[in-house]
């Protein structure tokens, strides 16, 4: 009786999360549906990302894989933004002088019990990407996986997170979107993530605009997943 008054009440959650979003969205512009609806969401279930992702195979934590591989070498200074439950940066962590920003308090507050736990450190600050509150040039690489389709303003987050890498770093990004084949299956969830209220985008020109050395590879279910890589000149 417990186990089925969970699953009705699990059932019930998230069909009046739906609904709410329904209605969000016909009321408002994604913009607005990001702060009133999802950034709650992001900050208050922050225990429950990680359950979610077990549930689905770990797909989350194992599409951000090769993002690491754009990486510097050992003992650089690492930027880490929307570091979301923390267990990629508590990896990243036990390599590299880290640094962390997120919008949410709750992930932030999860997060730094995991480096805790281990023993490990981390600069972690609550703030926004337009706003990235270090100086210029401080960084040897800037890190966001799955979190820059939330931005309403690339240019300006992409501008930011420029500003505060050193000239020769990099500013790593991954995340969902189109495929470059344009199959079906990854424009379907690209327009899903949209109804969602993310901002499906390709960062490469983005990159390029800003004078970026780019590299780009797509991966993962109908490669719906590409990691962005761009250096910024010396």
């Amino acid at each position: 009786m417990n186990k089925y008054r969970k699953t009705v009440g699990v059932v019930l959650g998230v069909t009046i999360a739906l609904l709410a979003l329904q209605w969000l969205r016909r009321h408002t512009d994604r913009e607005t549906l990001q702060q009133r609806f999802w950034n709650p969401v992001y900050d208050r279930l922050a225990a429950l990302y990680d359950a979610v992702d077990w549930f689905t195979g770990n797909t989350t934590q194992r599409l951000r894989r090769p993002a690491l591989r754009y990486l510097p070498p050992a003992g650089a200074r690492i930027l880490e933004i929307g570091f979301g439950t923390g267990r990629l940066h508590v990896e990243l962590a036990k390599r590299y002088r880290m640094s962390g920003l997120d919008l949410a308090p709750g992930m932030i507050a999860l997060t730094r019990q995991r480096l805790t736990a281990r023993g490990l450190t981390s600069e972690l600050k609550n703030g926004s990407v337009y706003t990235i509150p270090w100086p210029d040039a401080h960084f040897d690489a800037v890190l966001s996986t799955f979190a820059f389709s939330a931005f309403s303003d690339g240019t300006a987050a992409l501008d930011e997170m420029i500003r505060v890498v050193r000239p020769g770093g990099a500013i790593i990004i991954t995340d969902a979107g189109e495929a470059a084949d344009g199959n079906l299956f990854a424009h379907g969830l690209a327009k899903l993530w949209e109804f969602l209220g993310d901002y499906m985008r390709d960062e490469v020109p983005l990159m390029k605009s800003r004078g970026l050395q780019v590299k780009r590879e797509e991966y993962g279910p109908w490669r719906c997943v590409h990691c962005v890589s761009g250096t910024k000149p010396a």
